[in-house]
């Protein structure tokens, strides 16, 4: 019986994460309650039915005016405005359904659908949402990589997949072996219109022998990324690859290394294409942010630290040989900052 049931969750695993990847809508499985069974059911069903059927008129009313108003060319904001009033009521008019309900909750979502976006939506602002705040806060992703203030609260998520295992959950631990070969990336994101994005992909622990210190590391750069609600892929080869990739490759010896994926949205909203700019693997996000009039829209990570495989990175990748590295030294406690041995009474 146990058996039987972790396969059914495999499965549904299994199924929203191909829906998560493809952005494919699978047939509903859907079987209608029957009617003349329950009088209140059939009585609830009738409510549901009118206040649909008020709501999609009023709905076909916003979309008559909407589209009065771009005829017309009218202010940019009051189309914006009819757009998202007609967006709401169409996407009310649907919230009630049994269908609908029933597909969100088996990750199967139409976006072309007004419902099936607020849903999504929805649910992303929930538990996923929670735990991605959660851990880059926690694991200090935020404040290492940008002010969390200057991040805010994302507007998209962002999932980092691999070919074999799917999206890698926030945080998680990863084989270096597994992300030898570029991930892929998707922004799901709730845009009518395509908007250009540069993603980066950087490394937060690189050791800095220099100061002793950690440092980042750029190990990915690729700008003039369309993404829209219908087009959430990253298609890698419409960019501009200004960094090509590099392995993670976390040196023998040093902690956990944080390899944290990045969306920029461009400016002016997307639309604006980003020339050959001058990047460098040794320069901080911050700094390629404020260069470049980029927005950080959306982020997500996972760690990995060295095994064997890390080695072959080093000779085939960067031509270089594997660094080892050891604790750091500490200060015995009876010497000074200035190097002298502390008396007794010193205030150090």
């Amino acid at each position: 019986m146990h058996a039987v049931s972790r396969a059914l969750a495999l499965k549904t695993s299994l199924r929203r994460v191909a829906t998560l990847q493809t952005g494919a809508r699978f047939q509903s499985t859907y079987k209608k309650p029957a009617t003349g069974v329950n009088p209140a059911y059939d009585e609830a069903l009738k409510v549901i039915e009118a206040y649909s059927a008020k709501k999609a008129a009023e709905a076909d009313a916003a979309a008559a005016e909407l589209k009065r108003a771009q005829e017309s060319q009218a202010d940019a904001k009051v189309i914006s405005e009819l757009k998202q009033k007609w967006f709401q009521l169409a996407a009310e008019s649907r919230i009630n359904d049994g269908e609908v309900l029933w597909n969100a909750r088996q990750g199967n979502y139409d976006l072309t659908q007004p419902v099936y976006q607020h849903l999504k939506q929805q649910a992303w602002r929930g538990r996923p949402l929670e735990i991605l705040m959660q851990r880059l806060l926690q694991m200090f992703v935020l404040p290492d990589m940008l002010d969390p203030r200057a991040f805010g609260i994302p507007d998209a998520q962002l999932n980092i997949a691999l070919p074999e295992s799917g999206v890698i959950e926030p945080g998680s631990i990863v084989d270096p072996s597994n992300v030898r070969e570029k991930p892929e990336i998707e922004l799901v994101n709730f845009h009518d219109e395509p908007r250009l994005h540069t993603i980066v992909m950087l490394d937060l622990d690189e050791p800095y022998e220099a100061e002793q210190t950690f440092r980042e590391q750029f190990h990915w750069v690729v700008t003039n990324v369309a993404f829209s609600k219908l087009r959430p892929k990253a298609d890698i080869a419409s960019g501009t690859e200004l960094l090509p990739y590099i392995p993670p490759h976390p040196a023998h010896g040093t902690p956990k290394h944080r390899y944290v994926v990045v969306a920029l949205e461009q400016g002016s909203d997307g639309q604006e294409q980003m020339g050959e700019v001058q990047v460098s693997r040794d320069m901080t996000l911050r700094d390629f942010i404020k260069e470049n009039n980029l927005r950080p829209v959306s982020a997500s990570f996972f760690r990995s630290s060295w095994n064997e495989s890390v080695d072959e990175v080093y000779s085939d990748v960067l031509k270089m040989p594997s660094p080892r590295y050891g604790p750091m030294s500490k200060t015995p406690q009876h010497i000074g900052p200035d190097g002298r041995e502390k008396y007794a009474y010193a205030n150090y």
